[in-house]
């Protein structure tokens, strides 16, 4: 337990000093304002592509962020971004948040419904887009508001008038500011209405069909777009795809209706569950999976990431220096910290970024430090999990040579010293106090030993 203990405080050590040279080598850096981006009256000649589609169809938070990031890096380079869609919709508020971003970005938009459907949300933020192209087979469209019960899997319709019209008068802004058929955009939503793709085309909701992307380029060349910073003509030859990070990908993943219930219904009870039997080593457990369902009703992935790192040391520290072995608390930690760092903010703010190789070289201190500390538990998991395995291998002094202490007779057993030990023995033969004897068996609680010359050890005390 000492080598463990001092093994886990060195290893604490290295830790915060790499930590303390990352923040040195930060401030060192520190972070260069980048030369300021001359926007509109411009040819654009690439664009990035980001995809909403399954399986992260749904329109949400970890959805949002992800295109909001693919836009800055887009208005950062100067480039056109491409929105491929093919969803059922989502979260009113995520929609209205990517909507307002398309409206009032620096850059061309396009929205693309690349395949099958682009529904409620998911029409609402095509809406604002610079130019709206769809796929032979889309349907667009059916954008009133619903109400779903994760429990039941029950899709209630909202007619409430309060609701209805902010969506009205929401979809209603985007549509004028792209001069799109205004009339229609409200039957989307006051009457679920939904068109083909040939109907969104004649009735002025989308502007063109296009079978592909190669088509989607092509039918873009020469067409000028206006955008909050100035005209733009659009002859793009170049797409680079944009990938979602690891924190979006989490957000989704939780703020799923199902998978946040579960989560949350599995904390509760489990919380009560520690709480009132008293089985206070499972509390963390629970509160992990409470974090998780509070994190997928909507609270901020930010305050989540810190109290998730937060909670995970503390578990860490309490696992390796105050209660023995390697348990449920150290597991806790563990998965703590990993979605702590799943949800940390990754990307650069627009607009600055930090010095060449900077970011490759922080990159490589974290993955030499990730990958450390990850071989290390890995390591301890195996040992646990070697020692709890393996039979356990009972103690017995048998064949080794001890020291007779007192006189030994075949009916008078004496006490022998074994590696430090006193032991009772018992033997066929007279043996002296001070002989050298091999054990010879274990029977019950005394050794069978015998002599093994008539000559003292020279350490016993002479008589």
């Amino acid at each position: 337990m000492l080598k463990a203990s001092a093994r886990a405080k060195e290893v604490a050590e290295v830790i915060t000093l790499t930590i303390l040279v990352v923040s040195l080598l930060q401030t060192a850096y520190g972070v260069i304002a980048q030369p300021p981006v001359s926007y509109g009256g411009e040819v654009i000649h690439s664009a990035i592509s980001v995809r909403i589609a399954p399986p992260w169809d749904t329109i949400d938070d970890g959805v949002k962020e992800c295109v909001l990031n693919a836009l800055s890096l887009a208005e950062s380079r100067n480039e056109a971004l491409i929105v491929e869609i093919n969803s059922y919709g989502g979260l009113l508020a995520a929609g209205f948040a990517i909507g307002d971003a398309f409206a009032s970005s620096k850059v061309p938009v396009i929205a693309y419904v690349y395949s099958g459907n682009a529904f409620s949300a998911a029409t609402l933020i095509m809406l604002p887009a610079n130019v709206i192209a769809v796929s032979p087979n889309a349907v667009i469209g059916d954008m009133q508001p619903v109400e779903y019960n994760p429990m039941t899997g029950q899709v209630t319709y909202v007619n409430a008038s309060k609701i209805i019209n902010a969506v009205v008068t929401k979809a209603d802004s985007y549509a004028k500011l792209r001069g799109r058929n205004i009339t229609l955009v409200e039957e989307f939503v006051r009457n679920a209405k939904a068109i083909t793709a040939d109907k969104a085309v004649k009735w002025h909701v989308a502007d063109f069909i296009a079978t592909d992307t190669n088509d989607l380029l092509n039918k873009l060349k020469g067409r000028e777009v206006r955008t909050s910073s100035g005209n733009y003509t659009l002859e793009i030859t170049e797409v680079t795809p944009y990938h979602c990070s690891l924190r979006s990908r989490t957000i989704s993943v939780f703020e799923n209706p199902i998978v946040s219930s579960i989560m949350m219904t599995i904390g509760v009870l489990g919380t009560l569950f520690a709480l009132l039997s008293g089985k206070l080593p499972v509390l963390p457990l629970a509160l992990l999976f409470l974090l998780l369902g509070i994190l997928g009703s909507g609270f901020s992935p930010n305050l989540m990431a810190l109290a998730f790192l937060t909670l995970g040391a503390i578990l860490l520290f309490v696992e390796l220096f105050i209660t023995p072995g390697f348990g449920i608390l150290g597991v806790s930690g563990i998965t703590l910290i990993a979605l702590g760092i799943a949800l940390s903010p990754v990307t650069i703010p627009v607009g600055t970024s930090p010095p060449p190789g900077y970011v490759s070289n922080l990159r490589v201190i974290a993955l030499t430090i990730g990958g450390f500390l990850g071989a290390f538990t890995g390591f301890v998991l195996y040992k646990i999990i070697e020692a709890k395995r393996s039979k356990p291998k009972p103690f017995t002094p048998v064949g080794v040579v001890g020291v007779a202490v007192d006189e030994i007779a075949p009916e008078r057993p004496g006490f022998i010293k074994v590696g430090g030990e006193y032991w009772k023995a018992v033997s066929d033969e007279v043996i002296k106090p001070g002989t050298k004897v091999k054990i010879l068996s274990l029977e019950g609680t005394h050794l069978r030993v015998k002599a093994l010359s008539e000559e003292k050890d020279s350490s016993f005390p002479k008589q």
